[in-house]
């Protein structure tokens, strides 16, 4: 029950080392490669950052989608939630599309045909697939249009979303009354907010930075060599 929490202190890591990597990192083919690595290489604790907002980034996308669970299995989508559910819904997409369009910024191979194949399973669909391609990658192939597109998107739109998207969020659920707990026959008990639920998100959140800057500091982010089309 303190999944809707660690992922919210996902998302505030995540724009924090997203906003340091910013600093260093250029948006254009040709140096957006080296300029990954030389933030690797050449700036004080920039693997670690580095590592840290991808490894958040994964982490992110497993307990939202948790969370999700969570709530389709203890029923907290029904009556007064259900809008609520629905914004949750397009949350879980959005934290979808932020791993998908900050997976091609390294433009290393991995990226490269990672996104190219998963690009050209959407131009398989009926009708519209391969206009709609073209419209994702601005193109018939990956370019620099590309990755300015999925650079606005990952580091302005689709944050910008998410905020705002999560705040509303937890303001529905406030006004739902909290989280629903799962139905025991009786009434629960209510209890303060401070220090009962503080004490115990705090404690949760401490675990989960813990675990996953240990997982950061073993564990490289990958990266390959740089992209190359041929």
């Amino acid at each position: 029950f303190g999944l809707g929490g660690m992922a919210a202190l996902l998302i505030v890591i995540q724009i924090i080392t997203g906003i340091l990597l910013r600093f260093y990192y250029t948006p254009i083919p040709a140096e957006a490669y080296n300029s990954v690595v030389f933030t690797k290489n050449n700036v004080l604790f920039g693997q670690f950052i580095r590592n840290i907002h991808y490894w958040s980034g994964v982490f992110l996308l497993l307990i939202a989608f948790l969370h999700f669970l969570r709530v389709f299995l203890t029923g907290a989508y029904r009556e007064t939630r259900k809008t609520n559910w629905l914004f949750g819904l397009v949350l879980l997409w959005l934290i979808v599309l932020l791993n998908f369009t900050g997976y091609l910024l390294p433009w290393d191979q991995l990226a490269y045909w990672a996104i190219t194949v998963s690009t050209n399973i959407i131009g398989y669909l009926p009708l519209v697939g391969e206009s709609l391609r073209t419209l994702i990658i601005n193109g018939k192939e990956l370019n620099a249009d590309t990755l300015r597109t999925f650079f606005a998107f990952h580091t302005a739109v689709l944050p910008f979303l998410l905020l705002v998207l999560v705040i509303y969020h937890f303001w529905k659920v406030r006004k739902a009354g909290g989280i629903l707990l799962p139905e025991s026959g009786e009434k629960p008990e209510m209890v303060p907010v401070m220090p009962n639920l503080v004490f115990k998100e705090f404690i949760v959140a401490l675990v989960l930075i813990a675990v996953f800057f240990t997982f950061s500091a073993l564990f490289n982010a990958p990266l390959l060599e740089k992209a190359n089309p041929a």
